[in-house]
């Protein structure tokens, strides 16, 4: 029997248009076929490789004419499509469900996408997931903290290492570049990498809290592994990469030759969801496909912090970073855009603990210092965990944040 996975598409057609002819169009053309009969297509090949409609839903479900909205008509379509015609290629994925020849498609949003267990086991995941990421930083039980270096770019490395040593001396988890910083003439990945080590290593001896540097590898694929390989061999304990910048294969092979966790970054990506009649949702973009992929931690939006991404699209894109999925490892949320103290609540109250909150300006531009505003974070990390309004809470650093910044209902 062949195995199929299973790609969900919604859509509208004019309201006296045959549907059903459409995506049976459209299911083949994904898959086998062609506008025109072609030599070789025998119903062997058919059987082993021909898409098939497995439902077809009209949204709303309106059975009638008096019911319906004139002129247009949405519908839900599965089709299901054989694992065989893809095997353990992301790329060869997308070329399946978004992309193939026009003269068989239709205008259509993906929305769903469900794989038998051996294709989760082909795709891989994240090597470390989320109980790797507490290993390595050593937090157990509570959210982590993330820094992305300010300004951007623009910064040598000795000037960007002391703005990283000034924030690791709060006591920060994590800090990675910004995804604009790259690996320049002017500021290569691998100075960065040693420059930062050895802040790292100064702040730890007077803090006692190790920080981990992820530096960003985004880059075409032959410098990106390179450039990556010798961050590793040089101390890099993580790496960031945008995923769709370089393709969720390009994250694949990382994940696969470094042997690191792998931030999955979502620059980019918006031009894959923002439209309402193409491309893929939001959960599918920036979440269910960067996991498998391998990032360990990918960044999420919000509708909090500016962005108007809808609440379902934020909470479905989180969850799809860390809802069971076979073999395959939960990935960690970031959440980032306008993260200050007064947000906390909101996040874990939204999303639990198992989540990174990524402060940029409210860390670099808090009124006390760099490491006030990481120690202002992590004092509201700690009373949100423990039941205590923000404005009643103790520290100095986190009351300066709140009165410069306010808290989200």
């Amino acid at each position: 029997m062949t195995e199929l996975f299973e790609a969900t598409f919604a859509f509208t057609l004019d309201a006296e248009a045959d549907a059903r002819a459409i995506v049976r169009r459209f299911a083949v053309g994904q898959t086998t076929g062609t506008w025109v009969e072609v030599p070789g297509l025998t119903d062997e090949l058919r059987a082993a490789h021909e898409g098939r409609v497995l439902s077809l839903y009209q949204v709303p479900a309106a059975d009638t004419t008096t019911s319906m909205t004139p002129g247009r008509v949405g519908y839900l379509v599965t089709i299901g499509i054989p694992s065989a015609n893809v095997g353990d290629s992301l790329p060869q994925l997308l070329n399946t469900v978004i992309g193939n020849d026009a003269s068989t498609s239709m205008e259509a949003k993906l929305v769903g996408l469900r794989f038998p267990d051996a294709m989760l086991d082909g795709f891989g995941g994240p090597g470390h997931g989320i109980e790797g990421l507490r290993r390595l930083t050593g937090v157990a039980d509570r959210p982590l903290l993330l820094n992305m270096l300010k300004p951007c770019v623009g910064l040598s490395p000795s000037a960007a290492a002391e703005i990283f040593e000034a924030t690791a001396r709060g006591g920060i988890d994590l800090i990675k570049d910004d995804e604009l910083m790259g690996n320049t003439g002017y500021s290569t990945v691998l100075a960065r990498v040693e420059a930062f080590r050895a802040a790292a290593d100064r702040a730890e001896a007077e803090t006692g809290r190790h920080t981990v540097y992820l530096p960003n590898v985004t880059d075409r694929p032959d410098r990106m592994l390179k450039t990556a390989k010798a961050a590793v061999d040089a101390g890099a304990e993580a790496l960031m990469v945008a995923y769709t910048t370089v393709g969720y294969g390009g994250v694949q092979m990382l994940r696969d030759e470094v042997g690191v966790p792998v931030l999955g970054h979502f620059a980019g990506a918006a031009p894959f969801f923002e439209g309402a009649g193409s491309g893929m949702a939001s959960e599918l973009a920036c979440g269910l496909l960067p996991r498998l992929a391998g990032a360990d931690l990918a960044l999420v939006n919000t509708p909090f912090g500016g962005y108007p991404i809808t609440k379902h699209a934020y909470l479905q894109t989180a969850a799809r970073l860390v809802e069971p999925l076979g073999s395959v490892k939960a990935a960690m949320p970031i959440i980032g855009g306008g993260v200050h103290p007064g947000t906390v609540a909101r996040y874990v109250g939204d999303l639990g603990n198992d989540i990174v909150l990524g402060a940029g300006g409210a860390i670099q531009g808090h009124p006390m210092g760099a490491a006030a505003g990481v120690r202002a974070m992590l004092q509201a990390i700690e009373a949100v965990r423990e039941g205590v309004p923000l404005d009643q809470a103790e520290g100095r650093e986190l009351q300066a944040a709140v009165a410069r910044w306010g808290v989200l209902d």
